[in-house]
């Protein structure tokens, strides 16, 4: 009885509703997904100040910490040396948010078929 109670009061009368959610929440794998898909989704509409607000909710205190993440995210992904394209394309958006690094030059120089495996 007391089970059912619970349930009715968790799932009808009292249920959890999330507003105002951000990705800062996320667990970090899924955090890492969504910074790839910002930077898929700036290569196909290349929107930079759209990329550049997602970028921003990345991080726990604003926009500072979201591009740290997505500079760590991005060289992270280098250094597993992931799939070539999604480099790519993290590296663009990084490079186009004014981040910096020697392990960007590959990838902004040709492109995916500058690298060799």
């Amino acid at each position: 009885m007391g089970l059912g109670l619970g349930l009715y009061l968790g799932w009808e009368a009292w249920p959890t509703q999330f507003t105002d959610a951000t990705p800062e929440i996320l667990q970090d794998s899924y955090r890492r997904d969504y910074a790839l898909m910002i930077a898929t989704n700036y290569a196909a509409d290349g929107d930079l100040a759209s990329a550049e607000r997602r970028v921003n909710g990345l991080g726990e205190g604003g926009t500072a910490d979201g591009r740290s993440y997505y500079f760590s995210v991005t060289l992270d992904a280098i250094l597993r040396n992931d799939d070539q394209s999604a480099i790519t394309r993290l590296v663009r958006l990084a490079a186009d948010l004014g981040l910096e690094s020697p392990a960007f030059t590959p990838y902004l120089a040709g492109g995916a078929d500058a690298i060799t495996p």
